[in-house]
């Protein structure tokens, strides 16, 4: 579902939709862009996954697929709308998320020559977190916990929307209670840059094993480099069973010790020295954020993908919507208000105090209240009490009130 789609040759039907592009070719299935059959053009658009080899087990995980994501009910994680079949193919309408993954995002800044503010690569991996931690404490229709392991946490699994909403996708090898294929012993499934330890071994995983993706993810979004690097799938893997990675604070300097503790954390070898939940994780980002004054959510990451998108193909004008005006970068919270309570004293007029020129007030610039009391205060005690007289505004004012 990334912007990168490359236009079909002719619309195609498939059921009850229309495909209008391919956005993303994945290992088992395409995913395009759609529109409802007789829908308006004011209709959003969906993500049609269709599966593209009809063997068996390819079959059966994609229901399986289809089956548990239905069964997820958060804002961080996409939503399914439709499970069916159509000219012998399986397909699935999901909620299409109008933005890019983070991998194009991290390309893209890296195309633009910045780096991902710490604040929200922060607010990104804190959302899909929550969207991760509601997918592994989700029970099923029995009450029985579905024991569900992403184990495909990835830049290329986590979308980034315009509007700065952050979903998690691609349950496709996620291992639960209720999955018909399971992964044989021995077996692995995975990318091998983002494999926990315990997944390239083969072994029994739980949620930790997505924490520790997730924290790959955090390494790489707020670094800008790869965290298990390697010639091969065999030599990455081998960097993440040893753990042999170099630290943030060494690829970024001044990178806070505070957040370098979280991903030291996150990417443990052992799963016990791991946190204990992607809950606990996003909480520790949480802290960090306020304990450095950092303020993400939302509106920091629509920010950042209109500054990234907007002079590249993948802006949103390519999909029909409208396109929001780039906005300038805010200045700072403290700066603005300081501006704001700021009272003007220079009594000079505004162009001369601006040009730095002194002038002196002529007697027809003072307020007329003013000029007033100035000539009754000058007047009645005579020239002679001239000691009397006020000698600012401030004694002038006391003066009139009495």
């Amino acid at each position: 579902m990334t912007g990168a789609g490359m236009a079909l040759t002719g619309n195609r039907q498939l059921g009850n939709y229309e495909l209008l592009r391919l956005l993303a070719h994945g290992g088992m299935a395409d995913i395009f862009l759609a529109r409802r059959r007789g829908a308006p053009a004011s209709e959003r658009p969906v993500a049609v996954k269709l599966l593209r080899d009809p063997d068996p087990e390819s079959c059966a995980m994609f229901l399986d697929e289809a089956r548990l994501v239905a069964m997820l009910d958060h804002p961080n994680i996409a939503q399914v709308l439709e499970i069916g079949a159509a000219s012998g193919s399986h397909y699935l309408a999901m909620e299409y998320v109008h933005g890019a993954d983070l991998r194009a995002v991290l390309a893209a800044a890296q195309r633009a020559e910045r780096a991902v503010p710490l604040e929200t690569a922060i607010a990104i991996v804190s959302a899909a977190a929550a969207g991760l931690d509601h997918a592994h404490r989700r029970c099923g229709p029995d009450g029985a916990p579905l024991c569900l392991v992403h184990r495909d946490v990835s830049l290329s699994n986590i979308m980034a929307g315009y509007d700065g909403a952050v979903k998690v996708v691609d349950f496709g090898i996620a291992s639960t209670t209720i999955a018909s294929v399971h992964t044989s012993p021995g077996m692995v499934r995975g990318k091998a840059s983002y494999m926990s330890p315990e997944q390239c071994l083969g072994e029994l995983v739980d949620q930790r094993a997505d924490v520790f993706g997730l924290g790959v993810v955090l390494y790489e979004l707020t670094t800008g480099e790869r965290c298990f690097a390697g010639a091969t799938d065999f030599d990455r893997m081998l960097a993440v069973v040893r753990g042999d990675y170099r630290t943030p604070s060494r690829v970024v300097a001044g990178y806070p010790h505070v957040l370098e503790e979280i991903v030291h954390t996150a990417l443990a070898v052992s799963p016990i020295r791991r946190f204990r939940s992607t809950q606990a994780m996003a909480r520790a980002l949480e802290h960090v954020a306020v304990e450095q004054g950092w303020v993400g959510g939302p509106g920091a990451i629509a920010r950042l993908m209109r500054r990234l998108f907007a002079s590249y193909g993948d802006s949103p004008e390519r999909f029909g919507e409208p396109t929001a005006p780039a906005e300038p970068p805010a200045a700072p919270v403290r700066a603005r208000l300081g501006r704001r309570r700021r009272r003007r004293t220079d009594p000079r007029p505004r162009a001369a105090a601006a040009s730095g020129v002194a002038r002196r007030l002529t007697w027809l610039q003072f307020p007329l209240h003013r000029r007033q009391i100035m000539r009754k205060c000058m007047f009645k005690h005579g020239p002679r009490q001239g000691t009397h007289r006020p000698r600012s505004f401030a004694s002038m004012d006391r003066h009139r009130r009495q």
